[in-house]
């Protein structure tokens, strides 16, 4: 018979995919950073939150039919 010898070990594939995780990561993130509207958005919600403009999600829950 033969046999199919890995090319990596077990480790080695974890760090890889672990790694392809993190590019991918890395990836949104840039794509998130590079959408000027999506940004000022975020922007503005966090002045918003800073600002107590918040509901709690219990009322928020009220208001749902």
């Amino acid at each position: 018979m033969n046999e199919i010898t890995p090319l990596f070990d077990e480790e080695v594939i974890k760090v890889l995919v672990q790694t392809r995780n993190l590019l991918e990561e890395i990836l949104e993130t840039l794509d998130i950073m590079a959408d000027k509207e999506l940004m000022e958005a975020i922007f503005k919600s966090e002045n918003e939150i800073r600002q107590g403009k918040t509901r709690n999600f219990k009322e928020i829950l009220k208001e749902l039919p």
